[in-house]
Parts: C-alpha cells; sequence; structure tokens
C-alpha cells in the first residue's frame, strides 16, 4: 500500500477534535492501568505514548513511514523512551512472524486499527496467539452501526471514505468479528461520534481448551 505524506502529516490535525472531546479519556482510561510486556498495533503518530505507566516495555509498529516518523519524535519526548521500541511495518507484513513470538504479551493495545488492517480475521487469530494465557487486547474501534438504515449510509459512503483515509473501512463489523474469537469480553462501552464507536478489554482464556 502507497501512504500518503499529506495524510499522515495532517492527521493530528484532522483528528484534533474528536481526540480532545471523545477519545483522550477513553485512550487514558483503558491504557494507563496496563502492565508489563505489551504491543501495539498501528500507533500512527504515537498519541497513545503519554498514558502508559513507567513500569511497561512496549513494542509498536506502524506501517506509514509519514506517521511513524511523527511517533518517533513523541517517543524521544517522552521521560522513559527506552521502554519503546518502534518498527515501520504492519500486522500482515511477513517480518511480523520473526519479530513477535507466540504468547508473549500481557496486553495488545488497538486504537482505531482494525477498520484499516486487510484481514481482521486474520489479524485478531494472530493477537490471540501473540497474547500470553489471561492477557488483554484492548481496543477502541468505530463499528458498522446495527442499525439498517444507518448501516447502509455507511456502506454507501464507504467507497470514498476508504480512499480518503488511507483504506479506512466505515462499515466493518469488528465486534461482530470478536464475539467468535476466542475471546473473553471483559467490558465494553458503546459511543456515538456521528457513527458508533466502541471500547473494550477482552482476555485470552488462562485455560485454553
Amino acid at each position: 500500500m502507497k501512504f500518503s505524506k499529506a495524510f499522515g502529516n495532517s492527521y493530528d490535525f484532522f483528528m484534533f477534535f474528536l481526540e480532545k472531546f471523545f477519545l483522550k479519556t477513553r485512550r487514558a482510561r483503558l491504557i494507563s492501568a496496563l502492565k508489563g510486556n505489551l504491543l501495539e498495533i498501528g500507533v500512527g503518530t504515537g498519541v497513545n505514548f503519554k498514558f502508559y505507566s513507567k513500569e511497561v516495555k512496549l513494542r509498536g509498529i506502524e506501517p506509514s513511514p509519514h506517521m511513524f516518523v511523527r511517533a518517533e519524535k513523541r517517543k524521544s519526548l517522552l521521560y522513559f523512551p527506552d521502554r519503546f521500541t518502534l518498527h515501520n511495518i504492519g500486522c500482515g507484513y511477513p517480518e511480523m512472524e520473526n519479530l513477535v513470538e507466540n504468547e508473549t504479551y500481557d496486553a495488545i493495545i488497538c486504537t482505531l486499527v482494525l477498520c484499516t488492517i486487510p484481514e481482521p480475521e486474520i489479524a485478531i487469530e494472530n493477537f490471540y496467539k501473540w497474547l500470553k494465557p489471561g492477557g488483554k487486547l484492548v481496543l477502541i474501534e468505530h463499528i458498522k452501526s446495527h442499525n439498517h438504515k444507518f448501516a447502509n449510509f455507511q456502506n454507501k459512503l464507504n467507497p470514498m471514505w476508504e480512499k480518503f483515509a488511507e483504506g479506512c473501512q466505515l462499515n466493518r463489523s469488528t465486534d461482530v468479528l470478536l464475539e467468535n474469537s476466542g475471546f473473553n469480553l471483559l467490558q465494553k462501552k458503546s459511543f456515538n461520534i456521528i457513527i458508533p464507536f466502541f471500547e473494550a478489554e477482552y482476555i485470552k482464556p488462562k485455560n485454553q481448551q
């Protein structure tokens, strides 16, 4: 995929209002309590970095070279940048097989990412493999509406939206994908910012069948 420099450089400006008034508090609530060895999928420009505690060890991946540069700058301003390791690759890239071992992570973080990953079902399967038993999957994602009329509106808008937003799918049913993923739901909150969103925590069962 070709990544737009203009999109990467303008992303924070485009998201400023949403982050300040809707997402910042939710990110902080989900991320600040995490501990241990963490993997963040699609760090973007690094907006989550300030919410991690100093006890964590974080590995982050980001496929867009333009967003990656901005994430590296945010990392350099942290009090503990040595605890963060960033890689300019994507979730479905072959390099991930050498980078991530099974049952390695205490938590995996996805915020506004699963809408863009080309094969979300495979990504979720990998998250399950990469997490330790008892590990958490933490999410904030926009989703396809459960209201039929609004879902149709999302379907019609999606072809134009995905071109503007570098492959982001406005009508992806991520919440439904996770229902049959093997994860157990710990908590979930739904909210709307014109389109429906949800924030959630899932756990990989300790006693697997």
